[in-house]
């Protein structure tokens, strides 16, 4: 396993300068807004103009005949679109591979978010939601696998494997309606900590987002503002599972659930999107809204857990979600359970935006959704090493101990959705002091190790085959101009082979 990274400090230079590899000498790191600068390690694909800014001729055109600088937008919705395929590079640098992936602009560029009108950023929020569970679009190829390889290459995931261990950002909940800025620094964070360090010594491979990545309806006119624009100087690939709002559709709209979605994540080339204008970042070829991510010490089974909100519980199976998604996982687990049987064992992480547990006042846990997961792991004689969700706008982290092993549950919905949740209050009106200990429905110890509601930021995973690190970075937008804050606002390691969390 790589080593823990020691501290938490980066300064990121000004202007002209380089992005400096990431030096960590204390518990924190500040990260200057992004300035335009030469980036060293991508190469473009094919020449590129510089990603135009929000006032370019298209986007007025687009947006003048509804734009109310007083009031949300009116919704729209647009005809599918055909996207057009890159041309391939014989001889990428950098994360640009020859699979036919861009990920970054070819430059830094500064945040554009102040350009964003009030109809940008207010997006659909006066659209009227259908409260009615959706049916959960079959995946365009059986069974609905990826690795990582076919995004990044051989040659690449060959140095990931060499160097022993692999590192990704994790964290949902990220679309930046009403306040983008929130969103932004958290990107520009993560973007920065890719700097120039390489698969040896802890760059992130990619990007596994829990869900909500545009709000409130998932349309895709939004994916501009809430998607692209955030990730533009993001130089990995992004993965993603659909969280309630990316499914949400409305009367009032023409779209089908998750529409939006399948055309930017599950594709089935990389294209060009054009609502990613002229930003370079191509589309991702997920086989389905739920899937397998096979890379490098670890596989990644994501699920879709419908539309949901509030008090409401998430779904992955039933009389209109369908039993598609349930026997999927049933068959992953099995062959996964298999694999380890023969001497294979990567760590196994299950990936669903409604959280199983959570203590926010605004969101509801989902115990009958948790009980199919139990059923399905029972059956195949295998849990997950770790339960990563989102939904809830904050960071808790739970241990649960099921035949002697202790699993993390994880809450990540704190990615730049403006408003941040509280937790609920106990008797004597505060929330709960942790470490909390209790119980779950299943008679399971259930332990609230730690929760954060105040705070921004994201997740890195490091994964070796014997162990997983998890680090929640805390992110503080600044004020005034001022550089971003980033600290390590939570850390633990779990033994893969005690099973034991330290």
């Amino acid at each position: 396993m790589v080593a823990k990274k020691s501290s938490a400090k980066k300064t990121v230079k000004t202007a002209a300068s380089k992005r400096p590899a990431a030096k960590k000498t204390s518990t924190k790191k500040t990260v200057a807004k992004k300035t335009p600068a030469k980036k060293t390690p991508a190469k473009k694909t094919t020449p590129k103009k510089a990603a135009p800014a929000k006032t370019t001729p298209r986007k007025a055109a687009k947006k003048a005949p509804a734009k109310k600088p007083s009031a949300p937008k009116t919704p729209v919705t647009k005809p599918p679109t055909t996207p057009v395929p890159p041309t391939i590079d014989p001889n990428p640098t950098g994360n640009t591979p020859a699979t036919g992936f861009v990920f970054a602009n070819p430059k830094l560029t500064a945040d554009d978010y102040g350009n964003f009108s009030k109809a940008d950023v207010f997006a659909d929020s006066g659209a009227t939601p259908s409260l009615q569970l959706q049916p959960v679009p079959a995946p365009w190829k059986t069974p609905s696998e990826l690795s990582l390889s076919q995004v990044l290459g051989t040659a690449t995931v060959a140095q990931i494997t060499a160097a022993k261990s692999i590192t990704f950002h994790c964290v949902g909940d990220t679309g930046g309606i009403h306040d983008p800025a929130k969103q932004f620094a958290v990107a520009d964070a993560m973007a920065n900590d890719l700097g120039s360090k390489t698969y040896a010594n802890g760059i992130p491979a990619f990007f596994f987002h829990l869900g909500d990545v545009v709000y409130y309806l998932g349309q895709e006119l939004y994916y501009y503002e809430q998607y692209y624009d955030p990730y533009r100087d993001y130089d990995a690939p992004i993965f993603a599972i659909p969280g309630n709002h990316d499914g949400m559709i409305s009367p009032s709209i023409k779209q089908t659930t998750l529409q939006g979605f399948v055309e930017n994540f599950c594709t089935q080339a990389p294209s060009k999107n054009p609502e990613a204008q002229g930003l370079a970042r191509t589309t991702m070829i997920q086989p389905g809204v739920y899937f397998t991510l096979h890379a490098p010490f670890v596989d990644i089974i994501g699920l879709y857990s419908n539309i949901a909100e509030g008090g409401t519980e998430g779904v992955i199976s039933g009389p209109i979600a369908g039993p598609a998604q349930l026997a999927f996982l049933q068959q992953q687990l099995a062959a996964i359970a298999a694999a380890r049987k023969s001497g294979t064992r990567n760590a196994l992480l299950l990936a669903v935006h409604h959280p199983p547990f959570t203590g926010s006042q605004d969101h509801a846990p989902s115990p009958t959704m948790l009980k199919q997961i139990d059923a399905a792991c029972t059956a195949a004689g295998i849990y997950p090493d770790m339960v990563l969700s989102g939904h809830a706008h904050l960071y808790e982290r739970y241990t649960r101990t099921i035949n002697n092993s202790q699993i993390p549950f994880i809450v990540a919905g704190m990615g730049g959705y403006w408003n941040l949740s509280g937790m609920k209050k106990g008797t004597n009106n505060q929330p709960p002091a942790t470490p909390f200990v209790g119980t779950d429905a299943s008679g399971n110890k259930l332990v609230l190790e730690k929760f954060n509601n105040t705070t921004f930021g994201y997740l890195t995973l490091n994964i070796s085959a014997s162990a997983i690190t998890l680090t929640f970075y805390g992110v503080t937008p600044g004020v005034g101009g001022q550089a971003a804050s980033v600290t390590v606002a939570d850390q633990f390691t779990l033994d893969l082979n005690k099973h034991t969390i330290t």
